[in-house]
């Protein structure tokens, strides 16, 4: 044993590579997590992944909440700007919302060029930054996602039926830190290239806008133009689903198989080609359940909205509209968080059958045959076993 030990060690260092991938995973539960999983059962699991590790919808809303705040900065100064050039209440111009304002704002503003373009200029690096932050902290909290559920694939903890959920908890801001230092860069390029895509989008958006404004100019096409309307805007709508969509599953692709964007984009064409049918069952059951938990909330903060017209009731409602819009986050985050968790549980499961589960990187782990030789053939080998630096397998 120490003979082959030490003969792995010598030839690791050229062995190795900096993205080694093998054809074969070294998991226990490779022969039994072939093809995919029923939607309903990728759902829940996925959502028990979610819930056993809790945290992570803590963090991922705390850094959302954190990006709006910081982008109420440059609206709110464009506020302050815009009534005082209109003359208008800065209050009626915030009470609307920042979506609501923002809009104001760029109107008020249309006469001073100089002062929309820095105000544009504002909320652009402000929501930039604001993005790459939060992919770079969500690389760490989809990392403890993945751990997880690769673990209940290692044959520990829930398999569908009463076993404990305890094994499944593999949360620890350690592994949220691991999974930034090793993705965080990757996330960033992820980001920068959601954000290109998401600018093409809003131009050709726009540029659909002023070409249909055309048609409102002419009395002939004039009933056509609330019509054109709607379709650029649909249009755009299902751009944007879409787009978010790829990010979501170029996010599970390259934390799965530790991989560079490029190979992901590669992977998740193979992916989607082979198991649509669950990808588009995932996303519309979530996207359902998000609309009727959005209604359920519009309802309940139209009930806070009748209270407040209540003498003495206007005291509470400021601490339950703040309570409803904590509650209305955690659920969003869960539910978003539990898609990626049912994403990544179905892509797994197809990279192990095609044979491209990741090995990480060790100094101390080298491939080798039932006979103790490393096979070089550019990451094929014959019935691979994983041997660490004390001899040992690592199954």
């Amino acid at each position: 044993m120490g003979t082959r030990v030490e003969r792995g060690a010598a030839v690791s260092r050229e062995y190795q590579k900096p993205q080694c991938y093998t054809r074969r995973p070294v998991s226990r539960a490779a022969g039994r997590d072939k093809g995919p999983l029923p939607l309903l059962a990728a759902l829940e699991r996925g959502a028990l992944v979610v819930a056993v590790n809790w945290p992570v919808v803590l963090v991922d809303l705390a850094v959302e909440l954190l990006y709006e705040l910081a982008l109420a900065v440059p609206i709110i100064g464009g506020a302050v700007m815009g009534a005082a050039l209109m003359g208008a209440d800065l209050g009626d111009m915030l009470r609307a919302g920042l979506p609501s304002t923002a809009d104001v704002v760029i109107g008020a503003l249309a006469s001073a060029p100089e002062a929309l373009v820095s105000f544009l200029a504002a909320v652009a690096v402000v929501a930039f930054g604001g993005e790459a932050l939060m992919a770079i902290v969500k690389a760490g909290t989809l990392h403890v996602i993945v751990a997880a559920e690769h673990r209940l694939a290692d044959g520990h903890g829930w398999r569908g039926g009463s076993e404990p959920l305890s094994d499944a908890w593999v949360w620890s801001l350690q592994r949220v830190r691991d999974g930034i230092a090793r993705f965080g860069r990757r996330m960033l390029a992820l980001a920068l290239a959601l954000a290109v895509a998401d600018f093409i989008v809003g131009v050709a958006y726009l540029a659909a806008l002023g070409a249909s404004a055309g048609l409102a100019a002419d009395a002939t096409w004039a009933a056509a133009w609330p019509l054109a309307v709607v379709a650029a805007t649909s249009v755009g709508v299902v751009r944007v689903a879409a787009i978010k969509l790829a990010y979501d599953l170029l996010r599970v692709v390259i934390l799965t198989d530790d991989c560079g964007l490029g190979d992901a984009r590669r992977r998740l064409a193979r992916f989607v080609m082979a198991d649509a049918r669950q990808v588009i069952g995932i996303f519309s059951v979530l996207g359902c359940v998000t609309v009727v938990a959005t209604m359920l909330l519009v309802l309940a903060a139209a009930g806070l909205a009748v209270i407040a017209w209540m003498p003495f009731a206007s005291v509470v409602v400021v601490p339950l509209q703040l309570a409803a819009w904590i509650v209305r986050g955690l659920i969003f985050e869960y539910f978003a968080l539990s898609a990626v968790s049912a994403y990544q549980t179905q892509y797994r499961r197809f990279s192990t059958a095609e044979g491209t589960i990741s090995i990480e990187r060790s100094p101390q782990l080298v491939l080798v045959d039932d006979d103790g030789a490393v096979d070089r053939r550019d990451g094929e080998e014959r019935h691979p076993r994983a041997v660490g630096g004390d001899g040992n397998r690592l199954e």
